[in-house]
């Protein structure tokens, strides 16, 4: 059948086919790139999201029972465990991708508890004297609680925005595959046309 075919039809023939095999390399270079997109997303809000969202908590946990601890004035034994469990979670978050804003309140976070440190060794020192060191520890683990506040609030809104954007990777995907089969069957039908058009020729010019 092919060998039937004039050098015209084989010359168009040999395009379509180039044609084809570029739109089948370009499609499958678009889907490994929105495929990393999408995986780079996915190990994105599990590493540096939904990890930082279980240290947030901790931290929460930790600083709530220090302050339990300066109301009721007892149980002061546990400190030097809570902080290096705290030192610890500050810096496995540290070592996270960090937005501009969440660099700058997770610094703070780290200031303020540094001084609640300086001020729980103060009281640690002079427990039963009210020296107003209490009073300045509730008011750094107020500030404490506010940069925690605004940590988890960026965590929210990243993995929406990572969200959308492995949303976006996918509806791009199925919009790449939909037009590739479209321009395949068209590229199919031409080369048919291209096939067996000449033989319909020579039939009417036999007839």
């Amino acid at each position: 059948m092919f060998t039937e075919l004039k050098t015209s039809h084989r010359l168009h023939a040999g395009f379509i086919l180039a044609i084809a095999f570029l739109l089948v390399l370009s499609s499958n270079r678009l889907y490994h790139r929105h495929f990393s997109t999408l995986q780079n997303s996915v190990n994105s809000v599990y590493d540096d999201r939904i990890k930082v969202q279980d240290y947030i908590y901790q931290l929460n946990n930790i600083f709530h029972s220090k302050r339990l601890r300066l109301i009721h004035q007892e149980d002061y034994m546990a400190v030097s465990n809570e902080n290096k469990r705290a030192e610890k979670l500050l810096s496995q978050f540290s070592l996270t991708e960090l937005t501009n804003e969440e660099y700058d309140a997770l610094n703070e976070l780290t200031l303020q508890f540094g001084k609640l440190k300086t001020s729980e060794e103060k009281i640690l020192q002079f427990k039963n004297l009210d020296n107003g060191n209490t009073k300045i520890s509730l008011q750094g683990l107020k500030e404490i609680d506010k940069k925690l506040d605004i940590l988890a609030a960026i965590q929210l809104e990243e993995s929406k925005q990572m969200t959308q954007l492995s949303n976006k990777a996918l509806e791009s995907n199925l919009l790449i595959s939909k037009l590739s089969l479209g321009f395949l069957i068209v590229i199919g039908l031409a080369l048919l046309a291209l096939i067996f058009y000449p033989l319909n020729t020579k039939r009417h010019a036999l007839d």
